[in-house]
């Protein structure tokens, strides 16, 4: 399965107070979407799979402030709602950006039922995130030779023209972006037989 990135996150914007940007992490990501679902959504997860946005594609943002130059914000990518074991998760490749650069990049699953919220995560990974940098950065040095730095389209997450690819054998998930080979990976435990995937968000 290949996911292309295009800029159709949904997002919501984290602004006004002051040290607002202290408060725009990875961990409060989580809780922005936890607060989407019961605020806003009636505790109702399909709403994940839904939500409005301006092109193809479904996902969930915080933005810092308006100006990307000085924000801090966590882009997260919904690429799949998919079975594992007795659970289905919504799989996301989430990215913390401070200052139109990228910091950390990391997997994370939700099961949303009636009953809460479970969240995992993967670990951070310093070498994928390299790997992953380093291969835009080269790409936009390419296409910009006579730039001191790159457009946020390169810097940022998603980037211009990413394709990711999701893959799960058993309980391991492995999302790899295609063009640098950068991989992020997540064990999730089995009380089940895996089942078919149902893409979320795919053109």
């Amino acid at each position: 399965m290949t996911v292309r990135i295009a800029w159709a996150i949904a997002m919501l914007l984290v602004v006004g107070a002051a040290g607002c940007q202290e408060q725009v992490t990875l961990r409060n990501w989580r809780n922005e979407v936890d607060h989407y679902l019961w605020d806003q959504a009636n505790g109702d997860p399909s709403a994940l799979r839904d939500l409005p946005t301006p092109g193809l594609w479904k996902g969930f943002s915080i933005i810092g402030e308006n100006d990307p130059a000085s924000a801090t914000d966590v882009n997260g990518v919904l690429l799949a709602h998919r079975a594992i074991g007795s659970k289905t998760y919504f799989i996301y490749l989430v990215a913390l950006v401070r200052q139109q650069q990228v910091e950390d990049i990391r997997l994370a699953v939700l099961s949303a039922t009636p009953d809460g919220n479970e969240w995992r995560s993967s670990r951070s990974n310093k070498d994928s995130l390299r790997v992953y940098s380093d291969f835009k950065t080269a790409e936009w040095k390419k296409l910009f030779p006579g730039r001191a730095a790159g457009p946020w389209s390169y810097t940022g997450f998603p980037g211009e023209g990413d394709v990711f690819k999701l893959e799960i054998s058993g309980g391991k998930i492995t999302a790899m972006h295609e063009q640098s080979g950068a991989r992020w990976t997540l064990d999730m435990p089995q009380d089940g037989p895996t089942t078919a995937p149902a893409v979320a968000g795919a053109p």
